[in-house]
Protein backbone atom coordinates (compact mmCIF):
# COMPACT_ATOMS: atom_id res chain seq x y z
CA UNK A 1 0.00 0.00 0.00
CA UNK A 2 1.05 3.35 -1.29
CA UNK A 3 1.86 6.26 1.43
CA UNK A 4 -1.07 8.06 -0.11
CA UNK A 5 -3.66 4.81 0.57
CA UNK A 6 -2.44 4.78 3.80
CA UNK A 7 -3.28 8.55 4.51
CA UNK A 8 -6.66 8.22 2.47
CA UNK A 9 -7.66 4.70 4.49
CA UNK A 10 -6.56 6.72 7.83
CA UNK A 11 -8.77 9.25 7.43
CA UNK A 12 -11.62 7.02 5.64
CA UNK A 13 -13.88 7.17 2.60
CA UNK A 14 -14.87 10.94 1.47
CA UNK A 15 -18.25 11.95 2.38
CA UNK A 16 -20.44 12.96 -0.54
CA UNK A 17 -24.05 12.71 -1.08
CA UNK A 18 -25.25 9.50 -1.90
CA UNK A 19 -29.02 9.32 -2.87
CA UNK A 20 -31.67 12.50 -3.80
CA UNK A 21 -33.03 14.90 -1.20
CA UNK A 22 -36.80 13.45 0.34
CA UNK A 23 -39.05 15.02 1.40
CA UNK A 24 -39.42 13.91 5.86
CA UNK A 25 -42.25 15.99 7.14
CA UNK A 26 -44.38 19.22 5.87
CA UNK A 27 -43.66 21.98 8.45
CA UNK A 28 -46.31 24.40 6.80
CA UNK A 29 -47.67 25.55 3.79
CA UNK A 30 -44.62 24.97 1.15
CA UNK A 31 -42.35 24.88 3.59
CA UNK A 32 -41.01 21.35 4.38
CA UNK A 33 -38.65 19.01 6.38
CA UNK A 34 -35.95 17.95 4.43
CA UNK A 35 -33.68 14.63 4.72
CA UNK A 36 -30.32 13.77 2.22
CA UNK A 37 -28.23 10.59 2.84
CA UNK A 38 -24.72 11.19 3.10
CA UNK A 39 -21.58 8.36 2.29
CA UNK A 40 -21.02 7.51 6.22
CA UNK A 41 -21.52 9.03 9.81
CA UNK A 42 -18.82 12.30 9.85
CA UNK A 43 -16.44 12.49 12.77
CA UNK A 44 -15.96 15.89 14.88
CA UNK A 45 -13.47 17.34 12.69
CA UNK A 46 -15.48 17.08 9.46
CA UNK A 47 -18.47 18.50 11.59
CA UNK A 48 -16.73 21.27 12.32
CA UNK A 49 -15.29 22.04 9.20
CA UNK A 50 -18.55 21.43 7.67
CA UNK A 51 -20.13 24.28 10.01
CA UNK A 52 -17.32 26.81 10.07
CA UNK A 53 -15.19 26.60 7.01
CA UNK A 54 -17.47 27.47 4.57
CA UNK A 55 -17.16 30.76 2.01
CA UNK A 56 -19.89 31.64 0.26
CA UNK A 57 -23.10 31.19 3.23
CA UNK A 58 -26.06 32.82 2.20
CA UNK A 59 -27.45 34.76 4.96
CA UNK A 60 -31.12 32.68 4.48
CA UNK A 61 -29.20 29.46 4.72
CA UNK A 62 -26.23 29.62 7.13
CA UNK A 63 -24.52 26.32 7.58
CA UNK A 64 -25.69 25.56 11.07
CA UNK A 65 -29.26 25.84 9.56
CA UNK A 66 -28.47 21.59 8.40
CA UNK A 67 -28.78 19.34 11.06
CA UNK A 68 -26.48 16.57 11.11
CA UNK A 69 -27.48 12.55 12.55
CA UNK A 70 -25.63 9.97 11.88
CA UNK A 71 -25.85 9.72 7.84
CA UNK A 72 -28.11 12.10 7.30
CA UNK A 73 -28.45 15.56 6.79
CA UNK A 74 -31.27 17.61 7.79
CA UNK A 75 -33.01 20.94 6.65
CA UNK A 76 -35.93 22.82 6.02
CA UNK A 77 -36.77 24.78 3.02
CA UNK A 78 -39.73 25.93 0.50
CA UNK A 79 -39.90 23.11 -2.22
CA UNK A 80 -38.52 26.05 -4.78
CA UNK A 81 -35.67 26.20 -3.42
CA UNK A 82 -34.22 22.77 -2.39
CA UNK A 83 -32.35 22.50 -5.81
CA UNK A 84 -30.24 25.43 -4.72
CA UNK A 85 -30.03 24.55 -1.56
CA UNK A 86 -28.86 20.88 -2.45
CA UNK A 87 -26.07 22.15 -4.50
CA UNK A 88 -24.83 24.37 -1.35
CA UNK A 89 -24.96 21.46 0.69
CA UNK A 90 -22.90 19.11 -2.16
CA UNK A 91 -20.59 22.14 -2.04
CA UNK A 92 -20.29 22.41 1.59
CA UNK A 93 -19.77 18.53 1.66
CA UNK A 94 -17.03 18.52 -0.68
CA UNK A 95 -14.81 21.48 0.92
CA UNK A 96 -15.28 19.83 4.36
CA UNK A 97 -14.04 16.54 3.02
CA UNK A 98 -11.15 18.30 1.35
CA UNK A 99 -9.84 20.88 4.31
CA UNK A 100 -10.62 17.36 6.73
CA UNK A 101 -8.21 15.66 3.88
CA UNK A 102 -5.41 19.05 4.50
CA UNK A 103 -5.91 18.44 7.69
CA UNK A 104 -5.00 15.23 8.13
CA UNK A 105 -2.05 15.20 5.97
CA UNK A 106 -0.79 18.37 8.40
CA UNK A 107 -1.02 15.97 11.35
CA UNK A 108 1.13 13.09 9.84
CA UNK A 109 3.47 15.83 8.74
CA UNK A 110 3.78 17.09 12.72
CA UNK A 111 3.52 13.36 13.31
CA UNK A 112 6.53 12.57 11.60
CA UNK A 113 8.89 15.71 12.26
CA UNK A 114 7.99 14.45 16.16
CA UNK A 115 9.49 10.95 15.47
CA UNK A 116 12.08 12.50 13.79
CA UNK A 117 13.11 15.05 15.91
CA UNK A 118 12.87 12.41 19.29
CA UNK A 119 15.27 10.21 17.24
CA UNK A 120 17.38 12.27 16.72
CA UNK A 121 17.53 13.33 20.53
CA UNK A 122 18.12 9.75 21.37
CA UNK A 123 20.80 9.24 19.14
CA UNK A 124 22.44 12.64 20.62
CA UNK A 125 21.61 11.17 24.12
CA UNK A 126 23.23 8.15 22.98
CA UNK A 127 26.54 9.71 21.51
CA UNK A 128 26.68 12.38 25.04
CA UNK A 129 26.41 8.80 27.22
CA UNK A 130 29.14 7.28 25.15
CA UNK A 131 31.64 10.04 25.52
CA UNK A 132 30.59 11.14 29.06
CA UNK A 133 33.79 9.44 30.38
CA UNK A 134 36.54 11.45 27.76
Amino acid sequence: MTEMENQSSARGPELKRSGPPQVVQKVRDNYYLIQIPISGSPGGDWRRLFYEAQTGVPADFPTRSVEITGTLLRFRSDSGSVPQKVELIDRWLARATQKEAALGIRNEEQRRRREEQERETEELAALNAQWRNL
